[in-house]
């Protein structure tokens, strides 16, 4: 048998931990027969299994007679992709050339030739989608890795639209917590600013147990071990189960190759992408064992005035957790050694 875990970004993975309970309300929302929400925006941190999300919520609804699902890709021109994947599924192109809608001008050959051929892409989709609603189906997109770029700002101006005019299309989107932000913020996404958000919790501690005995093969005493080293962080729940899988005989060589490669490939670019401050609170709070914040910001030298909004932010972007009042801690393994090492290269 091949090895259950994997190391590559985004690649669906053998052995997943569902998050139910996160994607079962998105599911809820969307199936309702007069949904409250159309949209939602999951955030995390690289590595916390974005993409596994919305991709199991993608099957899920794929499974389900009523509804048709579209996977974009962020960095195409997202209102044509969209209008020329509704348009190569076998059953809706027949509705499509029934309701006249010629999509010749776009390179889609669908369409009748008597029918003027449209010029303006929302408009077609508007058409599009209101034939689709005639027949009593919904449509779930979904775009993973969104930025603040030209293309999904388009298409989200376009998708307040067809929002507006009460058509069934619905929009699961991804993206770093900072990406989303400046998303949010830009002129003309006030609406996205109202958007349910899902921020990604760590994986559940008895599923991951659980997991790493089936497939490991291995004690419940040995499994609890490696799933509390992970911090339920889902790269480091693949990581640590691949090498424990590849040295099953060694787990210090296992963890330790875990640590490395979480490093190069998760910890360096995550590091890369924080503010000076930011780096100095992560390197008191690893100072810091107890986490107590107080500790913390006297190693700063910061008032709490100085501290919390970077304490926010580093919340709100996965890299610290609070347990308590009071206190924070790293939520990604070895993610404090890393840190102090990282630094000590940058000072070198």
């Amino acid at each position: 048998m091949s090895n259950p875990y994997t190391l590559v970004f985004g690649q669906p993975p053998l052995e997943v931990v569902e998050r139910t309970a996160q994607a079962e309300r998105i599911v809820s929302d969307f199936c309702q027969e007069r949904p409250s929400n159309y949209l939602n925006l999951v955030t995390g941190i690289r590595g916390c299994g974005k993409t596994v999300f919305i991709t199991q919520i993608a099957h899920r609804l794929r499974e389900k007679p009523e509804w048709i699902v579209v996977d974009l890709n962020a960095q195409r021109d997202l209102l044509y992709s969209l209008a020329a994947k509704l348009a190569s599924h076998q059953t809706l192109s027949q509705w499509f050339q029934e309701a006249e809608i010629n999509l010749q001008a776009f390179g889609v050959n669908v369409g009748l030739k008597k029918a003027p051929a449209a010029t303006d892409i929302e408009d077609v989709l508007i058409r599009m989608l209101r034939s689709i609603q005639k027949h009593h189906l919904r449509v779930l997109v979904t775009i993973d890795e969104a930025t603040n770029s030209r293309e999904i700002r388009a298409f989200a101006s376009a998708y307040q639209i067809f929002i507006r005019e009460g058509l069934p299309v619905f929009l699961l989107m991804t993206g770093l917590y900072h990406q989303i932000e400046r998303l949010r913020n830009a002129e003309g996404m006030t609406f996205l600013e109202r958007a349910p958000r899902t921020v990604l919790a760590p994986l559940s501690f008895i599923p991951m147990v659980r997991k790493y005995m089936e497939t490991l093969k291995i004690s419940e005493e040995k499994a609890t071990r490696l799933a509390k080293a992970t911090k339920g962080y889902a790269f480091a729940f693949q990581t640590v189960g691949y090498f424990c899988w590849e040295y099953p005989e060694n787990e210090n060589e296992a963890m330790s190759r875990a640590r490395d490669y979480l490093s190069e490939f998760a910890y360096q670019k995550i590091w890369s992408e924080l503010s000076k401050n930011d780096r100095d609170v992560v390197l008191a709070v690893q100072r810091v064992p107890s986490g107590e914040i107080s500790g913390i910001r006297s190693i700063l030298g910061w008032t709490s005035n100085q501290f919390n909004p970077y304490r926010d932010r580093l919340l709100k972007t996965g890299v610290l957790m609070s347990p308590q009042s009071g206190y924070v801690s790293l939520a990604l393994p070895w993610f404090g050694e890393v840190a102090v090492n990282f630094e000590e290269i940058n000072n070198a």
